[in-house]
């Protein structure tokens, strides 16, 4: 047996493994299973008594992996023999997979992941083993071939899985049927099975559309080409960037408003190709160049499909009332007034038919009776269509209890502030993650002011208690919340006997025990600087005042330190990766621990937290709305910003709502 140990390149273990996407771990076996000339693959979903998902197994019929290429697979993360190949090895189908990252998605699925795997070599076929744990997820433990007579391919198989019901939802159907449409569509012969029911992307599209994109400045090569496509059920929108041959290499946010469509966009372009994906990931804050606006042409393209595509909806739904003959209109409008009239009409009607009753003479009096209000009294319109079509008597009812518990104001508020949030966390990665923003924004006078306001980003359960304040200020916030007295004045002291600033003290109470505290302490670092063994000693040393401090001392209250930051060092990034903590977490002792966070774990779960709003408000902020967003409630902040042109100003007439 052979023992590999994972080697290290751009990305590391714990952070591209992103344990709380167990539909991503699935999506990423799938495409290692093609990348290996699979024409089958089925993925199942074994359920305990309960109906929920406890295990998952994903089997093809590929050509396996061998022995030989077994350590070459599962040693280098980050990088993978991929990246130099020309196709699959048999069939020589375009590769998906070039990263090195589906081995470590697999723990999203499971404590314990098991591969089964049979080749083909010169002395017959040979079964290999291979087996992990993801409290060691820089290990796998690959045992010795053995001669078998089992058809070639590979059996993954997760154990230990938590939180897995979300596989079995439509859902994760839908998200599963968007990403490989394309792929599914270019090779006919390959099945994807999915909790016993094969993906048919086909069935599931609703409307598909193919755009050839003008060519970037100095671009020599074949167009950049655009497809959009609307899915029939919900899906995740995303905006996909793909190689010269339709690969999908990354995903982005659309960056569009499109209410009422369930799409997702393929961007296929040659000049991907020789792109990091890492790099393409971060194309939305792309300097100028090629990159950038091969991005900003698919944007403005998709914004023209959809404000096409209300149009082509209202026009059939129209042609399909005249066939029923309900329509109240005949031949063509007689003067500019009948046709804005019937404009009017179009839009209202098009909008509250799908509340009216199916019967067609009840539909044909409804439409009656909004034409003659539009030609007597067209200022009413709204008022009437609002109190006699917007909501069916079931819908009212549930409108009505819930306004018995709660006021219409609370609703627009709470709307509000979900919008808000996405608006906040859009600008928030603008300036950590944009070239242009990135090395100018500073600590304490920009990111720390904006984000003491903002305090939500790291729990919803915290609230602040200390700012940009001594560790005496923090001695005494801790005793006020435990109901004690102020101690003595004797300053707290860092163990090298200097003062410490804390950037920010956030504390929370015990769920279940009211006389137990938590405290969260948070160093920000400037997103241009790499944390290093410094900024760790930094924080390491406010922990160990709270530590050695005994007036911090009490056996109810535990601490966590967070350095929170862009990149970190390779060595700070092993101490915070250690086998025996969780991800992030450098030192665990029972009452305090110390965490090294990047942003992008940060946003990745404060996403998690507002999926939920954003897909029902149907709502993607844009960099219009995030910097209105911005300059609006953190102005004083972000001043120099806007005037040197680091961050984009707001549009000064305020119509920060592009049009789908």
């Amino acid at each position: 047996m052979v023992k590999v140990r994972l080697e290290t390149s751009r990305e590391h273990v714990a952070e591209p493994a992103r344990l709380r996407d167990p539909v991503g771990a699935v999506e990423e076996l799938i495409w290692n299973a093609l990348d290996a000339d699979a024409e089958h693959v089925v993925v199942v979903l074994e359920r305990n008594d309960l109906g929920g998902v406890d295990r998952v197994r994903i089997q093809d019929d590929g050509c396996g992996m061998s022995a030989e290429h077994g350590e070459e697979y599962f040693r280098p993360i980050g990088a993978s023999w991929k990246k130099h190949a020309p196709g699959t090895p048999a069939k020589k189908r375009a590769l998906h997979g070039k990263n090195g990252r589906g081995r470590v998605r697999a723990f999203a699925l499971g404590t314990q992941v098991r591969w089964t795997s049979v080749s083909e070599g010169t002395d017959g076929r040979r079964q290999l083993l291979i087996e992990a744990d993801r409290h060691s997820m820089d290990e796998f433990d690959i045992g010795d071939p053995e001669p078998t007579d089992a058809p070639t391919g590979t059996l993954f198989e997760a154990f230990g899985g938590e939180d897995l019901d979300g596989l079995g939802e439509c859902g994760a159907r839908s998200s599963l049927t968007a990403a490989f449409a394309t792929y599914l569509e270019r090779y006919p012969d390959v099945r994807i099975e999915y909790d016993g029911r094969d993906l048919d992307p086909a069935a599931e599209q609703q409307h598909v559309r193919d755009y050839v994109l003008p060519s970037p400045s100095g671009w020599s090569g074949e167009p950049a080409r655009l497809k959009v496509i609307e899915w029939r059920r919900p899906v995740t929108r995303a905006l996909f960037l793909c190689d010269g041959e339709g690969m999908s290499r990354a995903q982005l946010k659309p960056g569009i408003q499109a209410p009422g469509f369930e799409f997702t966009a393929h961007l296929s372009w040659a000049g991907f190709d020789d792109v990091d994906s890492e790099d393409l990931a971060f194309t939305d804050w792309a300097p100028d160049g090629p990159l950038a606006e091969v991005l900003s042409a698919a944007r403005d393209q998709l914004r023209k499909h959809f404000r096409a595509r209300v149009d082509e909806r209202r026009r059939e739904q129209v042609a399909e009332w005249q066939k029923e003959g309900i329509y109240p209109y005949t031949g063509r409008p007689a003067d500019a007034r009948e046709r804005a009239e019937r404009e009017t009409f179009d839009a209202v009607a098009t909008t509250v038919f799908r509340h009216l009753p199916k019967f067609t003479g009840t539909r044909r009096t409804v439409f009656a009776l909004l034409r003659s209000v539009l030609a007597h009294e067209p200022s009413d319109v709204l008022r009437i269509a609002e109190e006699l079509f917007s909501l069916t008597k079931q819908e009212r009812e549930q409108l009505n209890r819930l306004l018995d518990r709660t006021p219409l104001s609370a609703l627009v508020k709470a709307s509000t502030a979900a919008t808000n949030r996405l608006d906040f966390l859009a600008a928030l990665e603008h300036l950590v993650f944009a070239p242009e923003a990135k090395d100018r924004v500073r600590e304490r006078s920009e990111l720390h002011r904006i984000l003491e306001n903002e305090c939500w980003i790291f729990g919803e359960e915290y609230s602040l208690h200390v700012s940009d304040r001594s560790l005496n200020e923090v001695l005494r916030q801790h005793c006020h919340l435990l109901g004690r007295e102020a101690p003595a004045e004797a300053p707290v002291l860092r163990p090298d006997g200097r003062r410490g600033i804390v950037d920010l003290m956030l504390s929370r109470a015990s769920r279940h025990r009211l006389d137990e505290r938590h405290h969260l302490v948070v160093e920000l670092k400037r997103p241009g600087l790499v944390l290093g063994s410094a900024e760790f000693e930094q924080l390491s040393s406010y922990a160990q005042a709270v530590r050695k401090d005994d007036r911090f001392r009490d056996t109810h209250t535990t601490w966590d330190f967070w350095l929170v930051g862009n990149d970190m060092s390779d060595t700070l990034r092993e101490l915070a990766h250690q086998p025996h903590n969780p991800p992030g977490c450098a030192l665990n002792q029972p009452t305090y621990r110390i965490w090294v966070r990047t942003w992008g774990e940060l946003f990745q779960d404060c996403e998690a937290r507002l999926r939920f709003y954003r897909e029902h408000l149907e709502y993607q902020s844009s960099t219009e709305h995030a910097m209105d967003y911005l300059v609006r409630n953190h102005g004083d902040a972000v001043t120099e910003l806007v005037s040197d042109g680091t961050i984009p100003a707001p549009r000064g007439d305020g119509a920060a709502h592009p049009a789908p």
